[in-house]
């Protein structure tokens, strides 16, 4: 599979805008594939209706869900889309510094907690031999085949607990996915998430210890 596109909503402040930087000149170097970039910094929105919006938008099916604290390692999507299929989401592999709590299925490497201090040199030789850990994966990067996705409605908004994008709609979403007999399936695909996202506070002041 060749062209796909990009779904990035992006909360401006300055710490997240200095988070884009990275994420932006990470795509552009390390994907191998043509792709078209749908960005979205209207961050006053309600985040999953953008999210929808813009997958409706897009011209190719797949479709992948990105988050400007995610900074892709080199050839990210090329296991990516060897995996697309019409009834299948397909998950990558975070590496995350531990900000927060280190989600499960994810890997804790600590290559920076700031925009500044990302040692991006050491995260993509780190990923030329890392290992596949078990699980499911975290909500995003995800690829999502656009029809289907949008046939299913999407990513709901505002149901109890949402924070910042990636709780209930996301589980909500997965699980009926699966319901209707479709497959979640991981790919050898791997990005770092800084993890600016993750708290309220984040948000209100774009500062990072």
């Amino acid at each position: 599979m060749g062209d796909f596109t990009i779904i990035l909503p992006h909360k401006r402040n300055p710490g997240n805008d200095a988070a884009l930087r990275i994420c932006l000149d990470c795509l552009m170097q390390n994907t191998v594939n043509d792709f078209t970039l749908i960005m979205d910094a209207a961050y006053n929105k309600p985040l999953y209706p953008r999210v929808n919006a813009m997958i409706a938008q897009a011209t190719t099916e797949a479709c992948i869900y990105w988050s400007s604290d995610m900074f892709a390692a080199p050839g990210w999507d090329v296991p990516m889309l060897a995996l697309y299929a019409p009834d299948a989401f397909v998950t990558s592999i975070l590496i995350e510094p531990g900000v927060i709590g280190v989600y499960p299925d994810s890997i804790h490497q600590d290559f920076g907690r700031r925009p500044d201090t990302f040692d991006r040199a050491a995260f993509e030789d780190y990923c030329a031999n890392a290992e596949i850990p078990g699980g499911l994966g975290w909500y995003a990067p995800v690829l999502y085949p656009r029809t289907p996705f949008l046939d299913m409605g999407g990513l709901a908004d505002g149901l109890p607990g949402d924070h910042h994008g990636f709780t209930a709609a996301d589980i909500t979403l997965f699980e009926a996915w699966k319901a209707a007999g479709n497959r979640i399936v991981r790919a050898r695909s791997f990005a770092y998430h800084l993890q600016r996202w993750s708290e309220p506070a984040e948000q209100a002041d774009g500062k990072r210890a």
